[in-house]
């Protein structure tokens, strides 16, 4: 077989068929995720509507509390019978400012209130003076099924209005909630009282209260009967479903799907703590946007074969072509000098092996640049440590001399002062292996080297040193100020005539670390010192001490910043000559 058709065989098993799975699982598990969010925020409303019921019915309980509770109400309506028309009448009016007194705190809330008195007297809240109401007949109520529960106990019952023939025939209620009235002394029976809440006010709470009112909401009995809806049109053969039904009843809240009639819907509910019935919320799933989803589910897999095809076909076309190209663009990226480049090893065939030859070939250049870096470095360091062999000895020996010459004239404070600074001078020196060191240290080395200086040369030569608080803990290399310093007192002060003074300043100037040396002895070839700083041949062992040290700075100082920064000098009005070390600011942290 072909390799063209090898790639292509695996490209159909190991990409489009995964892809194909993968796609349908995202549009399910997006699918799932979508319903169950939009079913959570369904409940969230049903949750709402529940909570302005139950406002409405503890409404109501504080409403009728005032009746039940009243012992004038309760004495009047206890009454039997009456004296004559007129004791009726009085008796009636009583009743009825109590009625209107409540109706300032609750008549705006779309229920009003009757009391049916077993005297035959019946009294209403609301405002028409009683003229033309109809009451319910309190005799043909008790002979309903659910007034056997409302006998038993003083609590308020709540009935759909459906659910009683004598309420149905008083329009515009929607659910009645009644209470038996009983004497407060005796305990017997009284009347009922019956607060009727209105349709318009069960389909504002149902409806959510809002510019576009809900529909497709229900309250409904634990049997299936519907006690009130948002809007006219009832879908009730839904909720009776036997299969719906007992979803319903099991569960006090949740969602499901079911199919009735060719139709599948979609249906969440909660249930209310005071009556038991639930609020459900249905809505139709339908057919139409199943079918829109499909459709551009196949638009979707059409465009991903599209571009499969076209890939497909771009790979077998470049297949060739482009290994080497990588190879070529690699190849000018290693010109360039960057060694960082791999080649991305894909097959085992003969562009993978060309690859990986390419690969070991710049890991064998790198290894062969790291040699020659490391046996450059060596012999930077050897050069450095023949540096110190030609300093120190010269060094050591002079300083044990100017001791012994302060023993013997007796001044055994400046010797044993020049013999401490001696032992930490030289325990700096040798016994640091760092090459960066913080500038704090580097000066506190020189401070024990002026000090040798000073009691070696008795009153040649004084000297200050000032460092900038904030550069205490940056970086320099080792050994770079104590030259500069031993070039002023060599040179510098060796036909000066009187005193001689040397200052060191260390601190920051925009982004760079400076320290200076300055000196006002008899001055320098200028010339020569900047041939000298500019020479970037091999330091020799025929050059002067000085030279050595002041060239060895500059080489070392490039070496670590660059060439953009050094060592510079320049005369001064004294006549002596500046040192400026000038580098980058650098702390231990960021090395």
């Amino acid at each position: 077989m072909k390799l063209q058709k090898k790639i292509l065989i695996s490209n159909l098993v190991l990409f489009v068929c995964p892809c194909l799975i993968l796609f349908w699982l995202i549009v399910s598990l997006v699918r799932q995720e979508g319903n169950q969010r939009l079913n959570q925020s369904r409940l969230v409303i049903l949750d709402q509507i529940n909570e302005n019921l139950e406002v409405t019915f503890r409404n109501i309980t504080a409403f009728s509390d005032f009746f039940f509770n009243n012992p004038e109400v309760n004495r009047l309506l206890s009454q039997r019978s009456f004296k004559d028309a007129y004791e009726s009448v009085r008796v009636g009016r009583i009743i009825q400012d109590y009625l209107r007194e409540r109706w300032v705190f609750y008549g705006e809330n779309g229920y009003f209130l009757e009391l049916l008195g077993e005297n035959g007297h019946n009294y209403s809240s609301q405002k028409d003076e009683n003229v033309g109401l109809v009451y319910p007949d309190l005799d043909k109520l008790k002979e309903e099924a659910w007034y056997a529960d409302v006998e038993k106990s003083s609590r308020i019952y709540y009935i759909p209005v459906e659910s009683s023939e004598e309420f149905a025939k008083i329009p515009g209620g929607a659910i009645r909630a009644v209470r038996r009235l009983i004497n407060l002394n005796s305990g017997r029976t009284i009347g009922l009282m019956n607060i009727s809440i209105q349709q318009e006010q069960m389909q504002e709470m149902l409806g959510g209260r809002t510019e576009k009112p809900l529909e497709n909401i229900y309250l409904m009995e634990g049997n299936g009967n519907i006690v009130s809806s948002a809007q006219a049109e009832r879908e009730e053969g839904l909720v009776q479903d036997p299969v719906c039904l007992k979803k319903l009843t099991e569960n006090d809240r949740g969602y499901f799907q079911m199919w009735m009639d060719g139709m599948r819907w979609q249906l969440c509910f909660v249930t209310n703590p005071t009556t038991g019935w639930k609020l459900v919320m249905y809505e139709n799933v339908r057919a139409g946007a199943w079918f829109t989803d499909q459709y551009l589910g196949i638009v979707m897999v059409a465009v991903v074969f599209l571009l499969l095809a076209f890939l497909m076909s771009w790979y077998n076309a470049h297949y060739i072509s482009r290994p080497v190209q990588r190879l070529k663009d690699h190849m000018l990226t290693v010109y360039k000098g960057d060694l960082s480049v791999r080649a991305e090893v894909e097959t085992d065939d003969e562009f993978g092996q060309l690859s990986r030859q390419f690969n070991e070939m710049i890991g064998q250049i790198q290894r062969l640049i790291r040699q020659l870096e490391e046996k450059d470095e060596e012999k930077r360091v050897l050069e450095l440590q023949a540096l110190q062999a030609q300093i120190s000895p010269h060094f050591l020996y002079n300083t044990l001399a100017s001791i012994r010459f302060l023993l013997e004239m007796d001044m055994r404070d400046k010797a044993s002062q020049s013999l401490l600074s001696l032992v930490k001078f030289l325990k700096s020196t040798f016994s640091e292996h760092r090459k960066l060191i913080p500038v704090q240290e580097e000066l506190e080395v020189l401070r024990h080297y002026l000090v040798l200086m000073e009691n070696r040369y008795q009153d040649s030569f004084v000297w200050d040193m000032h460092m900038e608080p904030e550069i205490r803990e940056c970086l320099v290399p080792r050994f770079s100020v104590q030259p500069l310093a031993e070039n002023a007192i060599s040179h510098g002060f060796g036909e000066k005539q009187g005193m001689g003074h040397i200052r060191i300043w260390a601190g920051q100037d925009d982004r760079d670390l400076v320290i200076r040396v300055c000196d006002d002895g008899v001055g320098a070839d200028l010339e020569k010192i900047n041939r000298l700083l500019a020479d970037t041949s091999p330091v020799g062992g025929k050059e002067k001490l000085s030279s050595i040290g002041i060239r060895n700075v500059q080489q070392r100082i490039r070496l670590f910043f660059g060439d953009s920064y050094g060592l510079t000098a320049r005369g001064i009005e004294d006549g002596g000559v500046c040192f400026e070390i000038r580098i980058p600011v650098r702390t231990q942290a960021e090395s």
